[in-house]
């Protein structure tokens, strides 16, 4: 009996060997023992659906097929828009209804990635961010009258960060910003807080007239006793024999004038007539 006779197996093995081979290489391949976690994620792993609450950092990790898989969750910045269908609606203080519009802008914190899994699951999104803001923006509006929700957008915007962030914080999130995209009031009220919006400015433009023609009034009054007053101290300088002097030097220098040949003076003012002749040349 030959070799080959008396080890049977040992053909058996060189015939399957090439089929183990091709079933490692299948196996690798539709469940590779690698995973890489990319920049900007970081990895919870899942041994027979536990979570491993020590997150993996981006990079190439082994784990054991079938046995443990790589969850990859985000830590960049991320938005949540509530617009649309998901707008959100609030009743104000005086009963209306009002409808925001916004965008939320958050990260996970990377640290607290198996917790948030854990907790919520990868729709955190529907479980955490939607009904904080919610709350939230309920809660702001109620506090408000319906004029001051059209007129006090970044007061609105800055209350909802302030409680949002606090909430968020709670949950391992960090919240970067909320943008206010729209505020809807009722059309009707719109319109009545525009009136009134333009009759006070109306008014209040009246009331520049009104102070402004009080200061023109004022200023001429105060204009006019300084003439008056500077009337009485002339007219109280004005003696009689100031007045005729004066009189005498208007004369005196009217008849030294080119113009005049003869100057006759009234009759009753008691003084000489003077008479200028201008000097005629002989020819």
């Amino acid at each position: 009996m030959n070799n080959k006779d008396k080890n049977p197996f040992s053909n058996l093995f060189k015939g399957v060997a090439p089929i183990i081979v091709v079933l490692i290489i299948l196996f690798a391949i539709i469940a590779p023992p690698i995973t890489i976690v990319p920049s900007g994620f970081v990895g919870v792993k899942l041994t027979l659906g536990k979570a491993d609450m020590d997150e993996l950092p981006p990079g190439m990790h082994f784990i054991i097929p079938y046995i443990q898989k790589v969850i990859k969750m985000s830590v960049r910045t991320q938005s949540y828009d509530l617009r649309g269908q998901k707008a959100i609606e609030a009743l104000s203080k005086d009963g209306l209804t009002i409808r925001i519009e916004l965008t939320v802008l958050y990260k996970i914190k990377p640290d607290k990635a198996a917790e948030i899994f854990v907790e919520y699951g990868l729709e955190y999104e529907d479980k955490i961010i939607k009904p904080v803001i919610r709350s939230a923006v309920r809660d702001v509006i109620a506090m408000l009258d319906s004029s001051q929700v059209y007129q006090e957008r970044e007061l609105i915007r800055k209350k909802i960060v302030e409680r949002v962030s606090v909430e968020l914080e709670k949950r391992y999130i960090n919240l970067d910003e909320i943008l206010l995209r729209d505020i809807k009031l009722p059309p009707k009220v719109v319109e009545a807080i525009e009136q009134k919006r333009r009759a006070f400015e109306e008014m209040q433009k009246m009331k520049f007239i009104v102070e402004k023609e009080k200061l023109e009034a004022e200023r001429k009054r105060v204009e006019a006793k300084g003439i008056a007053d500077a009337n009485r101290i002339i007219a109280g300088s004005l003696t009689k024999e100031y007045l005729q002097w004066k009189f005498i030097e208007n004369i005196k220098s009217y008849a030294e004038g080119d113009n005049n040949t003869v100057i006759l003076l009234p009759y009753d003012t008691n003084l000489a007539p003077i008479i200028n002749i201008p000097n005629i040349k002989q020819k």
